[in-house]
């Protein structure tokens, strides 16, 4: 008898697909640019320190993960104060005041966050010190410092300065041998594995590998319940039932001021665990329910499951009348709740700033911040009313557009520039770059000459490439290529749902990220700038903040959407095999 009989039968899965593909053996190599993490579990070391500090500012090392031939250092960075308004700037490179790591090796060699990529040479590769991963924000970070080489035998040396933070230059002494002895316990998971089959003749390779959702795709997942047949509602004459009403009934101003009446408690017009009635009719309801809430005792600064009071929700909704209601019953305007702000904080950047400006404990925003949210809705702006759906766009600083046309290997003489329509107005606005020479087919199917196909414009300041109908622009391969010496952000905005932003800088991609969702406190600056927290943003602002965002995030001022909207000047088609589509 097994531990899992008696349970409900989960559906049977999909076929799979006949195509698989094989993680190759795992190959040794002098230097470790990534941790070999498909093939070893690390052995973990715990060493906790303070690798240096500041008034504000606690850094530690809190341990290390060792692979055979490199080895990854864990630091964790602890902060009680930060700015709001960003650091230096929300986009692009940190400041030269920024947070920088080294080590010194027993043998004498240095390596920092700061070293640029290593040229190549005869001799033995030199090891790179780089971050890879890492996770938190605001008031706490964790960071994964990669060193491709495992330290020579003897004291090493880790020496950490954050100038921005008034961390001084700080030493921390540790014997490297605990290490190279751990490296020996790196469990290899496919020692056995052999080469993978070599191709069939005439089989293309793979040019985008398609991942699944991640860890939710392994364990099984419960039965999904049986429907029940369709009965109509029983009749409510009274509606002292109590039940939740629908999301439109909240603007309903009879419905529920008269749940009282009928014996209904609060609790009961819950519309789920995480968040109370109040929360709900702050965001959606209309000021007479809200009223009739708080009247009934619901308490004005309950917190939600993210910790958001019916306040934070009223601010992010826009509803003026709801965030005055409950400021009058005593809610608190001005205590963090996401990414260290209040729902003050962010109603100073909107139409609802009269209503907290006066309210005590109002800090108003400095000159900067001021200024910062202006430019990031100038950039708006500019993008208004853009079509998106299925486009790729990425943003490069620096570049002209016969640079960029080398940059995807082609020639710039086999790719002209267009002539411009003699006596065309401007591309409007809802328009898109939607032409009929340079596409047909099925535009979303990833392959073919539609593909590989990219439009470029050159723009004050660098270039705007766009893709109408594909996800290229989008990839670390394209992006790198892109960067060399710059910046390059591209966005995706996936049909299916989702806007995908990656960041590349020197070659390297730096940052990916799902942007356009309402942030949870981790996110960088720009999220909060662009506003991706506002629900009651106009319609014809999304995909402009999620663009607007992108070319800041690049460093690239755009003052005209038509590189975005219109035609491109030049049209550029990737040459089939191309490592860019691998």
């Amino acid at each position: 008898m097994s531990f899992f009989d008696g349970l409900p039968a989960s559906p049977p899965p999909p076929e799979p697909p006949d195509e698989t593909l094989e993680l190759s053996p795992y190959a040794p190599a002098g230097d470790e640019e990534f941790a070999p993490s498909q093939w070893f579990v690390p052995a973990r070391l715990a060493q906790v320190a303070e690798a240096g500090a500041g008034p504000d500012v606690r850094i530690l090392l809190t341990g290390w993960e060792v692979w055979p031939r490199s080895v990854t250092m864990r630091l964790s960075v602890f902060l009680r104060r930060i700015r709001p308004g960003g650091r230096t700037s929300p986009y692009g490179r940190p400041g030269d005041g920024a947070l920088r790591c080294g080590l010194l090796l027993a043998d004498g060699r240095k390596v920092t966050t700061l070293d640029g990529p290593p040229w190549p040479s005869s001799g033995p590769p030199h090891p790179t010190f780089r971050l890879r991963g890492g996770t938190g924000g605001a008031f706490h970070y964790e960071l994964e410092l990669h060193l491709s080489q495992l330290q020579p035998a003897g004291t090493t040396r880790l020496v950490v300065e954050w100038p921005d933070e008034q961390v001084p230059e700080t030493v921390t002494v540790f014997d490297a041998g605990p290490l190279r002895a751990a490296a020996g316990e790196a469990l290899e998971i496919w020692p056995e594995a052999a080469p993978p089959a070599p191709r069939a003749a005439g089989e293309e390779s793979r040019g985008f590998l398609g991942l699944g959702p991640g860890p939710a795709e392994i364990p099984a997942r419960p039965a999904e319940p049986e429907p029940r047949p369709w009965a109509p509602p029983a009749p409510e004459p009274a509606r002292g039932d109590g039940r939740l009403p629908a999301p439109s009934p909240w603007r309903d101003t009879s419905l529920v001021p008269a749940r009282p009446a009928h014996g209904a408690g609060p609790a009961a017009l819950a519309p789920s665990p995480e968040e109370s009635p109040l929360h709900r009719a702050a965001a959606q309801g209309a000021p007479e329910a809200v009223a009739a809430l708080l009247d009934w005792g619901a308490p004005a600064d309950a917190a939600d499951a993210a910790g958001c009071t019916p306040l934070w929700h009223a601010v992010c909704h826009g509803a003026e009348e709801n965030a005055a209601l409950l400021l009058r019953a005593g809610a608190d305007a001005w205590s963090p709740q996401l990414g260290g702000r209040s729902p003050g904080r962010l109603a100073l950047t909107t139409a609802l700033a009269p209503l907290f400006a006066a309210l005590p404990g109002a800090v108003p925003l400095t000159p900067a911040e001021r200024a910062a949210q202006q430019d990031a809705d100038a950039r708006v702006a500019v993008f208004r009313g853009a079509h998106t759906d299925g486009t790729s766009v990425a943003f490069v600083p620096g570049v002209d557009e016969a640079e960029a046309v080398r940059r995807l290997g082609r020639d710039p003489r086999d790719c002209p520039a267009l002539e411009p329509d003699a006596g065309a107005a401007p591309a409007p606005a809802a328009s898109g770059p939607y032409d009929a020479d340079a596409y047909d087919g099925d535009p979303y199917d990833g392959a073919g000459p539609d593909h590989r196909r990219i439009g470029v414009t050159g723009v004050p300041g660098g270039c705007v490439l766009i893709q109408p109908f594909s996800y290229l622009l989008n990839t670390d391969r394209v992006l790198d290529a892109l960067s060399s010496a710059t910046a390059a952000y591209g966005v995706y905005f996936h049909p299916a749902g989702g806007t995908f932003g990656t960041l590349s800088r020197d070659g390297r991609t730096e940052l990916t990220e799902e942007i356009g969702l309402p942030p949870f406190g981790d996110e960088p600056e720009g999220h909060w700038l662009y506003r991706f927290w506002s629900w009651s943003r106009p319609q014809d602002t999304y995909g402009a903040r999620e663009l607007a965002y992108a070319s800041a995030a690049a460093g690239l001022r755009v003052t005209d959407a038509r590189p975005v909207t219109g035609r491109p000047r030049r049209w550029v088609e990737i040459p089939d095999g191309s490592p860019l589509l691998c």
